[in-house]
């Protein structure tokens, strides 16, 4: 049996780490969450235009804008429905947006 203390012990030590990795994990994606940016740091505006206001960032695909709109189309008849309200309609096109620019990025 060991006689330390139970914070002195290996398990312990690993849990904490494994609470500090998911602590700061959580935090860094509500940074981009609130900063309106994919986990790759490119920005993602309501719009859909990605990297908006860059002469020299890449042009958003075709299937991307077709993603966007089908989506967006989609959660717009959700508010319209009475299904969501205006802040979950926000928070679900950032989402939506963000899946497309991840299934879809900009070409260079």
């Amino acid at each position: 049996m060991d006689s330390r203390h139970f914070l002195d012990r290996n398990g312990a030590r690993f849990l904490a780490g494994l609470i500090c990795v998911v602590a700061l994990s959580g935090l860094a994606l509500t940074w981009h969450k609130q900063n309106n940016t994919d986990t790759a740091g490119r920005s993602v505006t309501a719009s859909g235009v990605i990297g908006a206001g860059n002469a020299n960032a890449p042009s958003v695909s075709p299937q991307f804008e077709e993603c966007r709109t089908k989506r967006s189309g989609d959660i717009a008849d959700m508010l319209n429905k009475g299904v969501i309200d205006q802040a979950k309609h926000d928070d679900f096109l950032a989402n939506a947006l963000q899946t497309c620019a991840g299934m879809f990025p900009p070409e260079s």
